[in-house]
C-alpha cells in the first residue's frame, strides 16, 4: 500500500492522513497539534446553479430563492446558494485528468490513539449568503484536544477543529466547528 503525501511549508513531504488512515501517537503529541491548520484549499469548480438545484431537489427545500432567479436577484443580488451547501462545495474533484487531489485536514494529523472517529457535534455559523460562480475556499484548524474520556463507545478523546470557509478576496463565508470523538485500541 503506497501512503500519499504532501509538501509542507516548508517543502518536505508529508503524509497524508486521512479519516480511514488517521495519525497514531500520544495524547501529549496531540496537544501539540492544538492551533495547527490544514492547508488552505481551493474549490476545483465554482459553485453551481445546477448543484444549488440538485442539491434543493435532493432535500426538498421548495425555497423560492433557490429555484426563482429574479427573487434572489432581487433580495440577494444574484443566484444564493443554501447555507448547508458550503461543506460540498469544496470537496475535491474524485478523479482528474492531472490526478485526483487530497486533502490534508487537520483533524487527521492529530496523533492519538485509536483510529474510530465518529461525528459528536456541528455548529455552523454563517457570515453572508454565497452565490453560484463564487470559488470558495478553506482551512479546518485544531481548536481543542480533550483529555482522554470515556463514553459508552469507548475510551478516547473530543477533537474539536473549526473549518473556515471564505470567498476569492478572503472574506468570511461560514466558520463551522466539528468535535469529533476519537476511540479504539491504543496502538501505535
Amino acid at each position: 500500500m503506497t501512503t500519499a503525501t504532501h509538501e509542507d511549508s516548508t517543502g518536505a513531504s508529508q503524509p497524508v492522513h486521512t479519516s480511514s488512515n488517521p495519525a497514531v501517537g500520544t495524547y501529549d503529541e496531540a496537544v501539540a497539534h492544538v492551533g495547527r491548520r490544514s492547508p488552505t484549499y481551493v474549490a476545483d469548480v465554482p459553485v453551481g446553479e445546477g448543484s444549488v438545484a440538485m442539491f434543493c431537489a435532493m432535500i426538498e427545500d421548495a425555497n423560492p430563492i433557490y429555484w426563482d432567479r429574479e427573487l434572489a436577484q432581487q433580495i440577494f443580488g444574484g443566484p444564493v446558494a443554501p447555507p448547508a451547501l458550503v461543506q460540498g462545495t469544496v470537496l475535491p474533484l474524485p478523479w482528474r485528468p492531472d490526478g485526483a487531489r487530497s486533502q490534508n485536514l487537520a483533524v487527521f494529523q492529530v496523533p492519538l490513539p485509536g483510529r474510530t472517529l465518529i461525528n459528536v457535534s456541528t455548529d455552523a455559523v454563517y457570515h453572508r449568503p454565497f452565490f453560484a460562480g463564487e470559488v470558495i475556499s478553506y482551512h479546518d484548524e485544531v481548536v481543542d484536544i480533550s483529555p482522554e474520556r470515556t463514553t459508552r463507545l469507548g475510551t478516547g478523546h473530543f477533537v474539536t477543529t473549526v473549518f473556515r470557509y471564505v470567498d476569492a478576496e478572503g472574506r468570511p463565508i461560514a466558520d463551522i466547528e466539528n468535535v469529533m470523538f476519537r476511540f479504539g485500541e491504543a496502538d501505535r
